[in-house]
């Protein structure tokens, strides 16, 4: 346990939880050989951060194998960290690290890619494994349960089968992220019914993952932001693919096919995608809404220029300059952006799960 926890972590959890904070080195001592372990975290946003060095730490010295699982990709070099230190038996269901790539094609870690909205489904039937712990990032604790910070991916789904939850509160992100999320999980088979979302701008579920706090088996205190994104900014090329793109958005508005709101607009990640979108800023489109699975500086920019009315995703991951920004203007964003489980809210959840087919950028 921390001895002396300062005001502000006080402040942001359950006074009966303060006997659960304790440093990571702790916290990690509780994984053992063999587990399955959640981690939170989507496209470098609201990753767990201290755990996976620990847990590194760990397996350089011991026998100590884990089958991670996370929403997408994870910040700062943790899976390159796990990956060197022979923590990594199983890893799924995606990453983009150079250490660890090169780890699962000399048949070191077991790799499975997966499409991003598939992995909870088939937890659900203990495939691989059922999680043994979840490890989440939160902005707090509350009598709602946990907080998200800046993704939500599988965290909801990990906590909910998980049989401890380990929780790194990372007091960087304000308490005033509270209300961006929208928490809804799916029944299970055979009793699930239709998803009752219709519209990006919809709020179907809680804005925090419940728990029961008795499940809580550790706190761990962080301070660090996420990784930032690393895209480049728009160029003579991706402005010409934008013109492109407007273009023909334009004439299936003239064709009678759409309305100058559009579709919701699916928008995928990297250099590229990010400049497209920013190119919107310059069309005739007004009241656009996007339900897609990444927010990067492109949306935040077409917020900021009211071309977009609202937009649903997973997380939101932005260059270090956009993240500051949207933290300063946190309240004004919340009611403008939701951040879903990627269940239902990757670009798949579009496709089956939203009755407005989407536009794809």
């Amino acid at each position: 346990m921390e001895r002396h926890p300062q005001p502000q972590v006080l402040a942001r959890i359950p006074a009966a939880l303060a006997g659960k904070l304790m440093d990571a080195e702790q916290a990690a001592a509780m994984f053992r050989d063999g587990m399955t372990v959640g981690l939170s975290g989507f496209t470098r946003a609201g990753d767990a951060k201290a755990l996976p060095r620990a847990l590194a730490a760990r397996a350089v010295h011991e026998q100590l194998r884990l089958t991670v699982i996370s929403g997408a990709s994870l910040g700062h070099g943790s899976d390159g960290l796990m990956a060197q230190a022979g923590l990594l038996a199983r890893r799924l269901p995606f990453q983009v690290d150079s250490i660890l790539r090169k780890k699962i094609n000399a048949g070191e870690v077991m790799f499975i890619d997966q499409h991003l909205s598939e992995t909870v489904e088939q937890l659900r039937a203990h495939c691989p494994a059922a999680i043994d712990i979840a490890v989440i990032e939160a902005a707090a604790i509350t009598d709602e349960g946990i907080v998200p910070t800046m993704s939500v991916g599988n965290s909801a789904s990990f906590v909910e089968q998980a049989q401890h939850v380990i929780i790194e509160l990372n007091t960087s992100v304000p308490l005033d992220v509270y209300g961006l999320h929208d928490i809804y999980l799916p029944a299970a088979r055979p009793l699930r019914q239709p998803i009752a979302l219709t519209s990006a701008d919809q709020r179907i579920g809680s804005r925090a993952i419940a728990i029961d706090p008795a499940r809580i088996a550790a706190i761990v205190v962080t301070d660090t932001p996420d990784s930032p994104s690393s895209v480049l900014p728009a160029d003579a090329d991706t402005d010409a693919i934008a013109a492109h793109v407007i273009r023909f958005l334009q004439d299936e508005v003239a064709a009678g096919r759409m309305d100058a709101k559009l579709a919701p607009l699916q928008a995928g990640i990297g250099t590229i995608a990010n400049a497209v979108l920013h190119g919107l800023i310059d069309s005739p489109f007004r009241d656009l809404t996007m339900y897609s699975e990444v927010l990067q500086d492109s949306a935040i920019e077409l917020l900021d220029s009211g071309q977009l009315a609202f937009a649903s995703a997973s997380s939101i991951t932005l260059s270090a300059p956009m993240y500051a920004h949207f933290l300063r203007d946190i309240e004004h964003y919340r009611s403008r952006i939701v951040l879903r489980p990627q269940e239902i809210g990757t670009g798949a959840a579009t496709r089956h799960h939203c009755p407005q087919h989407g536009t794809g950028v």
